[in-house]
C-alpha cells in the first residue's frame, strides 16, 4: 500500500475526529507514526494542513480543501480493492451518532450485527442534540427531522411515535387529565435547551410545555417522570418497558401526537460507501423501530 495513500487514510481520521491518539488507539499505531504520516502528507502538497496546539487541533484552510479528496480517494480505493478481490469480511470501526433513546434500541440489539460481521467494531456517540453529532466526527448520524431535497449523503429512515406518560403517584396526586387543555394545569417535564420555550404538537395544536424540570437528555426526562415528578412527552419505543411494568401511565392516549421524523446521513458524499460503513447502515435500516 503505497505511502500516499496511508497519509490520506491517517489525515481523514485525524480531520474527523481531530486527535492524534484517538486516531493511533483506533488504528493500532504509535502517536508518532501518526503526526510522522500528517508531517509527510504536508511536505508532499507544501502546505500546512493541521494547526496543532496544546489544548486542540484544527484544521487549515489547505486541510479543509484536502480533507473532501482524501475522503473521495480513501473509500474509491477501498470499494475497488473489495470489488476486484472480492473480499467478505467487513471490518474496521464505524463511528455513529445517535440519540439516546434510538442508541439503547440499537445496543440491545447490535448482537445482530456482531454475528454477521465479527471483525466490525461499532463506536455510538450518543447525544440528543444534531450540533453534538455534526461536531463529533462520525461516519454515520441520525437526525430530527427530514432531510431537505438537495441534500446530498441523507435519506430519510422513519418515524418514532411519542406518547404523553406520567408515574402512577403522580396522577394519584395531582389527577388524570381529561383534555390537552389540562395540560396548563400539570407539572410537565420538558426537553429541550437554551431559552427556546418546549412546544409539544398535540391534536394540530402547538402546546407550550412548562414545568418544574427542563433537560436536554431524553433519558433524564425519562427518569424524572418515573420519579413521579409529572407528565413527560417521551418515545413510545423510550417509555414501553415503564408502561409494562406499570410503573407509567399513558396520559391522554387518544391524543393525535405529531411523531419524530428521522434521517440518516453519511460523510461520504460523492463517493461509495465503505464496507464497514455500509454494514451498519444496513443493519440500523434493518432494525429500525416499527411504527
Amino acid at each position: 500500500m503505497s505511502d500516499l495513500y496511508l497519509n490520506l487514510q491517517t489525515f481523514a481520521r485525524v480531520a474527523e475526529r481531530l486527535s492524534f491518539t484517538g486516531v493511533a488507539d483506533e488504528t493500532h499505531i504509535s502517536h508518532t507514526t501518526v503526526a510522522r504520516r500528517i508531517d509527510q502528507l504536508e511536505e508532499h502538497f507544501g502546505a500546512r494542513l493541521i494547526n496543532r496546539s496544546t489544548r486542540r487541533l484544527s484544521l487549515t484552510p489547505e486541510g479543509e480543501r484536502l480533507l473532501e479528496h482524501a475522503r473521495r480517494v480513501v473509500a474509491e480505493i477501498t470499494h475497488v480493492e473489495a470489488d476486484l478481490a472480492g473480499i467478505r469480511t467487513v471490518r474496521g470501526v464505524v463511528r455513529v451518532g445517535v440519540t439516546t433513546a434510538l442508541g439503547l434500541h440499537y445496543a440491545e440489539r447490535l448482537h445482530v450485527l456482531a454475528a454477521r460481521h465479527p471483525e466490525l467494531c461499532v463506536e455510538f456517540a450518543v447525544a440528543d442534540w444534531q450540533d453534538s453529532l455534526i461536531e463529533s466526527g462520525v461516519d454515520l448520524a441520525l437526525l430530527v427531522g427530514d432531510p431537505a431535497p438537495e441534500a446530498l449523503g441523507m435519506e430519510r429512515l422513519g418515524l418514532v411515535h411519542r406518547s404523553l406518560v406520567a408515574s402512577p403517584a403522580y396522577l394519584a396526586r395531582r389527577g388524570v387529565p381529561a383534555a390537552v387543555s389540562d395540560l396548563l394545569d400539570h407539572a410537565c417535564i420538558t426537553y429541550g435547551y437554551g431559552t427556546m420555550p418546549t412546544i409539544w404538537d398535540i391534536s394540530g395544536e402547538g402546546w407550550r410545555a412548562r414545568g418544574p424540570f427542563r433537560a436536554n437528555s431524553s433519558e433524564a426526562v425519562l427518569r424524572a417522570a418515573l420519579s413521579g415528578l409529572g407528565i413527560a412527552l417521551l418515545p413510545d419505543i423510550q417509555v414501553a418497558a415503564g408502561i409494562a411494568a406499570s410503573q407509567l401511565v399513558p396520559v391522554l392516549p387518544d391524543a393525535d401526537i405529531s411523531p419524530l421524523r428521522l434521517s440518516i446521513g453519511h460523510r461520504f458524499t460523492g463517493a461509495p460507501l465503505p464496507q464497514r460503513v455500509q454494514a451498519v447502515l444496513d443493519f440500523l435500516i434493518g432494525q429500525f423501530p416499527e411504527g
